[in-house]
């Protein structure tokens, strides 16, 4: 005859016969635990570039202030891409010219805002400089260059329209018609942006505003305020454009234009 042992401790469940998990029960929470994480990431991705756009936006709000300061203090005189002159003693970016960074330098807080928080990886710099990068300078047209163009500040035509700083790099695609789906070749941005009047440069050295947040990019504008619009919006697609009652529009004389613009041109100095 056997007896019966009592359950030891630990042991209650199994002799009790007490339900567990079946495989295809783990499986289904498991499916569900990812379906979660898929919903989830993706926001919380949003969230981590809405605050770099936002740590961008206000880098690119100081440069922009800091192009109408300095035009204040300088004749009203636009800031030139660079001077022609060795960078001075513990310049941002030294070399054989000032770059417009260093000439900005007494107007801006911090030493790294032309450094966009998206960049990822170490940007070489430009002229041997800080790594870093992703926001540029509008060139030829809303910056001055050497002697061959000096304008003042007051004869720029809407201010409130025309973005001298962008989210900037160079572009892989620079045939596409639609800015809003070029792409940014990595760790290639400089500190400079090209607009189409800069004939022959344009396409040979596509730097160019990109949307880098969210599908938006970070614009500073020269009256001091700061905008994350999409690339589209600065008409860069549109050249040559058209003027109001519909005459082919090719930009500044001095650039080899005919000196009318379109109204869609946040890039040119003289557009409407």
């Amino acid at each position: 005859m056997k007896t019966h042992l009592p359950d030891r401790p630990g042991q209650s469940s199994r002799h009790k016969g007490l339900p567990g998990f079946t495989l295809i029960e783990l499986l289904v929470v498991i499916a569900i635990i990812a379906i979660l994480a898929g919903m989830l990431l993706p926001a919380l991705s949003r969230a981590k570039e809405k605050g770099k756009s936002i740590r961008c936006m206000s880098n690119v709000r100081q440069m922009s202030l800091s192009y109408f300061l300095y035009a204040d203090d300088h004749n009203d005189e636009v800031v030139t891409l660079y001077l022609f002159e060795t960078a001075p003693p513990g310049a941002l970016y030294p070399g054989g010219v000032t770059w417009w960074v260093d000439i900005l330098r007494p107007y801006l807080q911090g030493t790294n805002v032309t450094i966009c928080p998206s960049i990822k990886g170490g940007v070489a710099g430009t002229a041997g400089g800080p790594g870093g990068l992703g926001v540029a300078l509008s060139h030829p047209e809303l910056s001055a260059w050497s002697t061959d163009w000096c304008p003042k500040l007051a004869s720029m035509k809407n201010p409130v329209k025309k973005a001298p700083f962008t989210d900037s790099g160079l572009i892989a695609n620079p045939r596409e018609r639609d800015p809003d789906n070029w792409v940014e070749v990595p760790k290639q941005q400089s500190l400079y942006w090209r607009v189409p009047t800069n004939r022959g440069y344009y396409d040979d050295d596509p730097q160019r505003p990109v949307g880098r947040h969210l599908k938006r990019c970070i614009a500073g504008f020269a009256d001091g305020h700061g905008e994350a619009l999409r690339v589209s919006a600065m008409g860069l697609q549109y050249y040559p454009g058209k003027t109001p009652d519909g005459k082919s529009a090719t930009g500044m004389s001095w650039l080899g234009g005919n000196n009318l613009y379109d109204d869609r041109w946040m890039w040119s100095f003289a557009s409407p």
